[in-house]
């Protein structure tokens, strides 16, 4: 079984005729150097990608022109901009590769081709989108809750893989804090 597969049965069973007919459909591949843009702001992108190897980071851009981390999908998860994919408006979000990145991707409509059709699908798909919602709005709680430390504490027991791939900067703006905050509290948990 390779990684797509396990990461499609991860969280639902897909029989072997369902796990074929969807995996069948991740035909579009591409690999990214790293900084390399995969979705650019203000482009419609309607596809899901699977991470097979790399890290691509999502983010905005403020008005004092100053990159913003809002998300990572890292080998084995599933990442899209949710916002343009759903509602099939342009992008406000940038998607690009934090570390040279393979990635395979499956149209929405494919995908929804295979959710009115088959049930096990469908039901794989919503499940993926509520653990999305969930997650995303676990995120914002934590942002507007917990101080420093426990974010960073947080971020390093579910991704502590990136810590030492990805530029601090990366991380520091994904978690709404200096790299100079998370220097101290690295060397306050040595």
């Amino acid at each position: 079984m390779n990684d797509l597969e396990k990461a499609l049965t991860k969280t639902s069973d897909l029989s072997q005729g369902s796990l074929a007919a969807i995996t069948g459909l991740w035909q579009k591949r591409r690999t990214l150097k790293s900084r390399e843009v995969l979705v650019d702001l203000h482009h419609l992108d309607t596809n899901l990608y699977f991470v097979e190897e790399g890290c691509l980071r999502l983010y905005v851009i403020d008005e004092k022109g100053d990159e913003k981390n809002i998300g990572f999908g890292y080998a084995g998860s599933f990442i899209t901009n949710f916002q343009s994919y759903v509602s099939g408006e342009a992008s406000q979000v940038i998607i690009e590769a934090a570390l040279p990145t393979v990635v395979v991707a499956i149209s929405k409509k494919e995908i929804l081709g295979l959710v009115q059709s088959n049930f096990e699908i469908s039901h794989w798909y919503q499940h993926l989108l509520e653990k999305t919602l969930s997650g995303h709005i676990q995120r914002q709680i934590e942002l507007l809750t917990l101080p420093p430390k426990e974010r960073y504490l947080i971020f390093q027991k579910r991704s502590g893989h990136l810590i030492n791939s990805i530029p601090l900067k990366m991380i520091a703006s994904y978690l709404m804090m200096t790299p100079e905050t998370i220097s101290r509290i690295r060397s306050d948990i040595s």
